[in-house]
């Protein structure tokens, strides 16, 4: 099993465990102010405070290994305003936490006697901070269905990026890649060369059978697919819609793998997502073939498991280097042309 998608689980796991303790706490120290001879449950929140505590530091630390070390783009967070939110809601719950601790630590090492006036005052802090575990748990759904940073092509929602430090590539003949068209406006002549460029990224799909869900609404209404899901085995390999060249393996919550390119007018971005792995040697930067292998069909990101599939978009580029920008065009009538002049 793949280590981000473990670390992401236990990331989770740990928010339900903490509000379980949390509320066991709060609970627990409500019936100890109704009796306070109950030490029961005294005990009782002490055992919850321990869940608690147990769960805080599992969330933190999955989540700076999620960030720094297992292998996700940071770039995805950082640009991201729900993960400062996130950032935030967390900073806020470390300082209501403080003074119940070091409260609870005296009354169990019994360096302090219990005080019904502390434990109501904890009960309630333990209330607010179940709502700001909850925030969090709505916050990383924000993260994950796509919401926060600025919107790239194809319709998932990653960092705005600048222009990138990409090295001039040649193609086989030695010709020059070209120079930034500067425009995003999808003309005619335009779709006539998109054509000519274009074929199915997948072996054995007849692209008449293909049915368009560019314009279909995704995250709950709020925006369009923009995309072109194409249903398919896991691990069935991708290939290059078009001649070009890699320019970004990126990995992101909501794509998953992917893959940006650009065909060989340099006019376009072709994109390629959820996939399960990439070709072994791809690099950014490294030239493509229409028709070179280039991954493999997967579910990563927040495809559903059970339903592996390609997300594939094509744009309009003013300046390829900025790899997640770009004016949307359907995949599908272009396909179906493609195919029917071929």
């Amino acid at each position: 099993m793949d280590s981000r998608l473990v670390l992401a689980s236990l990331h989770l796991l740990a928010l339900a465990v903490g509000l379980a303790g949390l509320w066991a706490r709060a609970r627990a120290l409500r019936d100890a102010l109704h009796d306070p001879e109950d030490q029961g449950a005294l005990r009782q929140a002490f055992v919850g405070h321990v869940w608690w505590s147990v769960a805080v530091v599992l969330w933190i630390v999955t989540g700076v290994w999620l960030l720094g070390v297992a292998g996700t783009d940071a770039s995805y967070y950082v640009a991201n305003r729900a993960f400062y939110l996130k950032i935030a809601l967390v900073l806020a719950i470390v300082g209501l936490e403080v003074w119940p601790t070091q409260t609870l630590l005296r009354w169990r090492w019994k360096r302090a006697v219990p005080s019904p006036h502390d434990g109501g005052r904890i009960e309630v802090i333990s209330y607010v901070e179940c709502a700001l575990v909850v925030a969090i748990v709505i916050a990383s759904a924000h993260m994950a269905h796509g919401y926060g940073p600025a919107r790239p092509l194809g319709g998932a929602r990653l960092p705005p990026v600048g222009p990138m430090p990409i090295a001039p590539v040649s193609d086989a003949l030695g010709t020059p890649v070209m120079t930034p068209s500067g425009v995003e406006t999808v003309t005619d002549e335009d779709l006539a060369l998109l054509v000519r460029e274009i074929a199915m990224p997948l072996d054995g799909i007849d692209p008449a059978t293909l049915r368009s869900n560019f314009n279909e609404r995704r995250g709950g209404g709020t925006r369009a697919h923009q995309a072109l899901d194409i249903m398919a085995a896991r691990r069935t390999p991708v290939k290059s819609a078009a001649k070009g060249r890699v320019l970004k393996l990126f990995t992101s919550v909501a794509g998953g793998l992917m893959v940006y390119a650009a065909d060989s007018s340099e006019r376009f971005i072709v994109m390629y997502a959820h996939l399960d792995g990439y070709a072994s040697g791809l690099r950014d930067g490294a030239p493509l073939a229409r028709g070179q292998v280039i991954g493999y069909v997967g579910s990563t990101g927040n495809a559903i498991a059970s339903a592996p599939h390609l997300h594939f978009a094509v744009a309009r580029s003013a300046d390829v280097r900025r790899w997640s920008k770009g004016m949307p065009i359907d995949p599908v009538p272009v396909l179906q042309t493609a195919a029917g002049r071929r």
